[in-house]
């Protein structure tokens, strides 16, 4: 990855007002967090660029680490597939396996270590390619691209990728908007990596699919260290599904481990980027809110229940399925002042016994 001077800052999160018009960015921003592998990613990083940002074309690169190129990321839908091929025929390449040395581009390498989005008149400038400048320039007039804007993956100083977005003339966007969309990227591939090296390290739950309790705890307590040193707010949810031992019963064990996925993928589509979804005792879920006083924890837990309140398992015709859920919070300084107060003071309120053994 490529080391840059600029460091970004810790994002500050802030309710919006209910009467308040948001940018189209915003809800393509959701596929982006949402993405389970880095395929994915591409392709939502497609969808939002060209929905948010009204680009005519997208393409992710990531970095290689050890060697510091970028290196095309394929889609995964048919459909993003099919715009892909279009660029491939245009530009006579394969765009998805098109490595390149940043360095050797003046106006990538700048980006890159800046972690600034910057614009560029033409794709000879954005991209390594094998074609006569002459009939380059031919090839952007015929697909419409006015200029061509570099938005770092940038996140925490560092730069894990660039997306290239082919813009079309009198763009009603911003490189601001542009530069934002690149970190939001850079976050999503974070987890995703975190998530996968979570795996092989055994650091994720084998049945709900998240982070073990051990991992949990770990985090909370670097959490808190955090919120202390930068006088923040910061609270914990815990959640557990009171009737799973009856539904395992009921249906089997199979069954009601597909249901506890389900809720964990649904609690992780409610969270910010910045909490922390973990699991917790045998039948729960633990998550970090950060920068979430009571009333926002308050907040975070009336969303998640409504949003379990309509999990349900494809494919499986259950009517009277029924899920019942208990679900408390704890807000740092107000509730405890470490970890295990924390978790002992919403399990109180969760109505079980706390787990004292909490880091």
């Amino acid at each position: 990855m490529l080391a840059g001077k600029h460091q970004d800052p810790e994002p500050a999160l802030r309710p919006v007002e209910a009467d308040t018009q948001l940018p189209p960015i915003l809800e393509p921003l959701l596929g982006i967090h949402s993405a389970p592998d880095i395929p994915w990613l591409a392709d939502a990083a497609g969808t939002a660029a060209e929905r948010g940002l009204g680009a005519l074309f997208a393409l992710l690169f990531l970095v290689d680490t050890p060697s510091g190129r970028l290196f095309g990321e394929r889609p995964a839908s048919s459909d993003r597939a099919r715009g892909l091929a279009r660029l491939n025929q245009e530009l006579g390449t394969n765009l998805a396996t098109l490595k390149f040395d940043p360095s050797e581009m003046e106006a990538v390498r700048s980006a890159l270590v800046e972690g600034r989005a910057r614009s560029v008149q033409t794709i000879a400038e954005a991209l390594m390619l094998e074609m006569e400048q002459k009939r380059l320039s031919e090839v952007q007039r015929r697909l419409g691209v006015a200029e061509v804007w570099l938005a770092p993956l940038h996140w925490s100083g560092e730069s894990q990728g660039l997306l290239l977005l082919f813009m079309p003339a009198n763009a009603t966007s911003s490189l601001q908007l542009a530069e934002l969309l690149g970190r939001h990227i850079a976050v999503a591939l974070k987890n995703l990596r975190d998530k996968e090296a979570g795996r092989k390290r055994g650091e994720l739950d084998a049945v709900r699919w998240v982070y073990d309790e051990q991992r949990f705890n770990e985090q909370l307590s670097k959490e808190i260290s955090r919120a202390r040193r930068h006088q923040r707010a910061l609270s914990v949810l815990l959640l557990r599904v009171e009737n799973l031992p009856d539904l395992r019963v009921r249906y089997g064990r199979f069954l009601s481990e597909r249901l506890l996925r389900q809720i964990g993928a649904t609690m992780e589509d409610t969270m910010r980027y910045t909490d922390f979804l973990g699991a917790f005792n045998d039948n729960g879920f633990a998550s970090i809110l950060v920068e979430a006083d009571q009333a926002s924890a308050e907040r975070a837990r009336e969303r998640v229940l409504e949003a379990l309140a309509k999990v349900a398992l494809p494919q499986a015709d259950l009517p009277e399925l029924q899920l019942d859920f208990v679900c408390a919070t704890a807000t740092l300084a107000i509730d405890g002042e470490s970890a295990a107060e924390l978790t002992s003071i919403a399990q109180e309120r969760l109505g079980e016994a706390p787990n004292r053994d909490a880091a």
